[in-house]
């Protein structure tokens, strides 16, 4: 995962959480509270909420070039 990549929330925390499916965002920092940790990812979404999230949460359905 990178920045630009568009990602939707990953099978698993959709049924876990009850997030609706079509949600898209786009991946606008990697380590966003800068300690070392690439598995976390700044995501601003197609509601306009910006919100940290694992990496392994996300899955990416276009990738930037």
């Amino acid at each position: 995962m990178k920045v630009g990549d568009l990602v939707t929330h990953g099978e698993r925390f959709i049924e876990e959480y009850g997030i609706e499916p079509d949600a898209v965002g786009i991946v606008l920092e990697l380590d966003p509270e800068e300690i070392g940790d690439p598995e976390e990812a700044l995501v601003l979404w197609n509601d306009s909420d910006l919100c940290n999230h694992s990496t392994w949460n996300l899955e990416v359905i276009s990738e930037s070039r």
